[in-house]
């Protein structure tokens, strides 16, 4: 057998599977295995007159067949019965009477069987061809399921990647900050006896904030308190925090600690926290729109003059990456102090998925 004839034949199945698990209505059905009953009836007795004797049912039979096959079993039964009893009066002799003789009996007995044999075939195939048709399905449903799993692991993969490499960027950044941190201090502080003190309580906070970023938050976490505890680090008198109070999730608590303690260091080596008057204002609100949108603001003051950078590195890599899907962030390098913003549907931000 060639190709081409492989291809028709396994057309044709798929046609005839289709045709018999179509689902149709109660009336329909009826209504067709009635109407073949008829048209068969009618060919037969146009054709009566040109046939030999001994073949009764001639037209029935394809009748019933169809009927069972399309109609379902019920409608093929009936119009089985009703082909026979056109037949038994009709055509079987004596002709117009359902007298019983032996000659009818037979006929009736031969007919029986066919059909009976006829109906029971195409019925176990109709049930078989259903059969297969929802295990398609299921299967069409599971191999979707199952696809589905793989991108979420792919992108799980690759967001676990990205992660890795942003924390492998956290610690090459902390001797930097550790610097940072003491040349804060030291300004800040002119109390010979409590600089020990002050300078081990702010290492202390930088180490949360690192086990925070490789941990992640247990569960959800208070936005504010989670604000504050990433920016612990930083002398609070020159923060201004501000926002609702609401809950927000894991990995968006995650992604919000990398951009916090990506713009602290950046504040604390060049910009408003690299002196001893510049602020640093961090804001944040929810929209009143049918889909809220979360917008946290990060300004600085009072710092030195701000230029933007000639290249993004790592870090600023890192801020423009977002909170998540659906996120966008913009940074605006103005002369008077860095501005951040960046939003998130509000769904996604609260998101456990």
């Amino acid at each position: 057998m060639t190709v081409s004839n492989t291809t028709r034949s396994r057309s044709l199945i798929v046609r005839l599977q289709e045709l018999v698990t179509r689902e149709r209505s109660a009336t329909f059905r009826w209504t067709l295995s009635l109407g073949l009953f008829a048209v068969a009836l009618l060919v037969r007795l146009l054709v009566n007159d040109e046939l030999p004797s001994g073949f009764p049912y001639l037209t029935f039979f394809p009748a019933v067949i169809i009927a069972t096959l399309v109609c379902g079993l019920w409608p093929g039964v009936i119009n089985a019965t009703l082909s026979g009893l056109a037949s038994w009066y009709f055509f079987i002799a004596p002709a117009y009477t359902f007298e019983l003789t032996p000659g009818s009996v037979l006929a009736l007995l031969f007919y029986a069987f066919i059909v009976s044999v006829d109906i029971f075939i195409i019925h176990t195939i109709s049930v078989t061809s259903i059969s297969l048709r929802q295990e398609r399905q299921a299967l069409a449903v599971l191999a979707a399921k199952k696809e589905q799993e793989n991108v979420l692991l792919l992108e799980n993969e690759a967001y676990q990647r990205e992660m890795s490499l942003e924390l492998a960027h956290r610690m090459k950044n902390q001797l930097a900050l550790v610097q940072a941190i003491v040349s804060q201090t030291l300004r800040s502080t002119t109390d010979v006896a409590a600089l020990s003190d002050v300078l081990n309580g702010r290492i202390t906070a930088l180490a949360k904030a690192h086990d925070m970023l490789i941990h992640g938050p247990a569960g959800q976490a208070m936005i504010s308190d989670f604000v504050r505890s990433t920016l612990a680090l930083y002398d609070p008198g020159r923060l201004k925090i501000s926002g609702p109070a609401f809950d927000i999730a894991p990995r968006s608590a995650l992604s919000l600690s990398l951009i916090l303690h990506e713009l602290g260091t950046n504040a604390a080596k060049y910009g408003a926290l690299s002196n001893e008057c510049g602020t640093v204002e961090i804001s944040w609100a929810v929209s009143d729109d049918p889909h809220p949108v979360f917008e946290l603001v990060w300004q600085e003051n009072g710092g030195p003059p701000v230029a933007q950078p000639s290249r993004r590195g790592a870090g600023s890599r890192l801020i423009m990456a977002g909170l998540g899907a659906g996120s966008t962030v913009t940074i605006d390098y103005y002369p008077a102090g860095l501005r951040c913003k960046a939003s998130l549907p509000f769904s996604e931000l609260q998101n456990q998925s």
